[in-house]
């Protein structure tokens, strides 16, 4: 994975200017509190604008200011696991994993469900409702259906906090497993 970003972004009482480029298969973000990170995940998925700058992806750009380029979320291929997993409740685990999959047109799909299932130690959980998983299920559930969809790229934005330590330690191996087996920038 090739991503290079110049870009900037204002809000009332704060700007984010990043530029950086990177063609390692995984890159971490740290700062406090307010830094910018979130934002930054939104900008490169597509959920906010930047107001001025560049986000390529792959030699193919995804917002060009300069060229009144801005692809939609929906056009990136790009899928973010948030802090807080927003699984669908109206559906059970089954279908909240194979929303994204069935979305993606066939000849994109590299991943097949059994396996990520297997992988995210899934199986017992496919039939419950979504409102009854714990939280470390939850952010597995969250991790395999942002998989499914076959990204370019997976974001994650703190996917970790809102667990507890004991939790935080379960679900790291499930992630490397998944960078690991699955070749998900």
């Amino acid at each position: 994975m090739n991503l290079r970003v110049e870009l900037q972004k204002s809000f009332a009482g704060f700007a984010l200017r990043a530029a950086f480029a990177t063609s390692s298969a995984r890159l971490g973000i740290f700062g406090p509190s307010g830094s910018g990170k979130s934002t930054l995940v939104n900008l490169l998925a597509g959920l906010e604008e930047p107001d001025d700058g560049i986000i390529e992806l792959d030699g193919e750009p995804l917002f060009c200011a300069e060229r009144r380029i801005n692809v939609p979320p929906e056009g990136r291929r790009i899928t973010v696991v948030f802090q807080h997993a927003h699984l669908f409740p109206h559906m059970n685990v089954r279908r909240n994993l194979l929303y994204g999959y069935r979305r993606t047109p066939a000849a994109r799909r590299r991943i097949d469900p059994a396996d990520l299932i297997r992988v995210l130690d899934l199986e017992a959980l496919l039939a419950r409702d979504a409102t009854t998983l714990s939280g470390g299920e939850r952010q597995r559930v969250a991790l395999g259906r942002a998989v499914l969809a076959s990204p370019r790229l997976l974001l994650m934005d703190e996917p970790l906090p809102p667990l507890d330590e004991g939790l935080k330690y379960q679900i790291i191996p499930y992630l490397r497993k998944v960078f690991e087996r699955f070749e998900i920038p």
